[in-house]
């Protein structure tokens, strides 16, 4: 394997998961306006968000606690654009578990996190099979 010559004995693992945690190119090219889309859908909410609690929120407590989510999904953005394993398998259940919030439940929202969930997950299995995916060699 290119792996063994490239890396010696004690960064084996590290490179593994590294290797398992970026898809081959020529899938990448084929989803990249599926991933450009999600990013979009996310970015839109997530401004959404920002902005709401720009205008809503009262007291430092509630701005703070406010921003999380929109941090979370600015991280999650950033590992899309770069392609990581994590993104993908950490957004469609964030996008499950967004629905349990009553003020995600309005009409373009609920269907905008459906999509996403849908769509993330439907690539993660796409250009991460777990066939193709480098085992650990520990000592």
């Amino acid at each position: 394997m290119v792996y063994k010559a490239l890396a010696p004995q004690s960064d084996r693992d590290e490179l593994t998961n590294l290797l398992n945690s970026l898809p081959l190119a020529e899938r990448k090219k084929k989803t990249f306006f599926i991933t450009l889309f999600l990013v979009v859908l996310l970015t839109l909410l997530t401004t959404k968000q920002i902005l709401f609690i720009y205008l809503h929120e009262n007291s430092n407590v509630s701005l703070i606690l406010g921003l999380i989510a929109p941090l979370v999904h600015i991280y999650i953005i950033r590992e899309l654009l770069l392609s990581h394993r994590l993104a993908y398998k950490i957004l469609p259940f964030l996008s499950v578990l967004a629905l349990f919030r009553p003020e995600n439940r309005i009409v373009p929202d609920m269907y905008m996190y459906l999509c996403m969930a849908v769509l993330s997950g439907a690539l993660y299995l796409f250009l991460f099979p777990q066939k193709e995916q480098l085992e650990f060699h520990t000592q």
